[in-house]
């Protein structure tokens, strides 16, 4: 794989234990043919020259590891396969797993969350943001749902006269419930630039496992601009897993 091309990391290890589900939630079925992962992939088919695939898996994965390894072959993915270290928990603990593999601008989406309208653009816009100086950027949509937002990867997004983008004011991941008020967005996907990845990395895995925060807070990610690609579907929850499961019986 060349160095210089742009790195997707799917986390694929979660052991998805608040389910009980019998299969990885990336490997849920959403039609005919297709599961969820399916759909993350074909966000990133149309960059695939620019792209290297980077997935993350945990035990029990050889299914996801085979219909990635298909699938990407098909697209002309350069794809790698990489375990996920025990000592580093969480989505953000598999990014942290592969930084050996971080490109000069790597994205992040995790593959159970599905977009209720593609956008074929987003991940490339989303790199090239990061490709233009920024540290760190985010695929976004909007929320006011204080339901959603306690439980999500929660943003506060504020819009300056003349800037072309929101940007990050703040940031929680799970606020709960008593905090939910304070954010207007939730994450869809996130990039971050090579020299800033341990930074970034450091603020997200902290707050993920909700622990303090290191010296400078919030800071590599204050400031970090967005890209609104409209509502999702997280199949996390048994609500959405079922519309999901029950839409493509259909």
């Amino acid at each position: 794989m060349s160095g210089g091309r742009d790195t997707v990391v799917l986390p694929c290890a979660g052991t998805g234990s608040r389910l009980g589900l019998p299969i990885a939630k990336e490997l849920v079925p959403t039609g005919p043919g297709r599961v969820a992962l399916d759909h993350t992939l074909d966000l990133l088919a149309q960059h695939a020259e620019r792209l290297r695939v980077v997935a993350v898996l945990g035990p029990g994965r050889e299914a996801t590891a085979r219909h990635l390894t298909a699938r990407c072959a098909d697209l002309g993915l350069p794809l790698a396969l990489c375990s996920q270290d025990a000592k580093l928990p969480e989505s953000t603990g598999a990014v942290l797993s592969c930084a050996a593999w971080w490109g000069p601008a790597t994205a992040v989406l995790l593959p159970d969350q599905i977009l209720t309208r593609p956008v074929p653009h987003a991940i490339g816009g989303l790199l090239d943001l990061v490709g233009a100086g920024h540290r760190a950027a985010f695929l976004t949509a909007a929320e006011s749902d204080p339901r959603r937002l306690a439980v999500d990867g929660a943003l506060l997004l504020e819009t300056a006269a003349g800037d072309p983008w929101p940007r990050v004011a703040d940031f929680a991941d799970k606020p709960g419930l008593e905090r939910a008020h304070r954010f207007n967005a939730v994450w869809f996907a996130y990039a971050f630039a090579g020299a800033h990845g341990p930074s970034v990395l450091d603020v997200l895995h902290r707050a993920t496992l909700h622990r303090p925060l290191g010296p400078g807070g919030l800071a590599p990610l204050l400031g970090a601009p967005t890209l609104d690609v409209g509502p999702f579907t997280d199949l996390g929850t048994w609500p959405s897993l079922a519309a999901t499961i029950t839409g493509s019986a259909l």
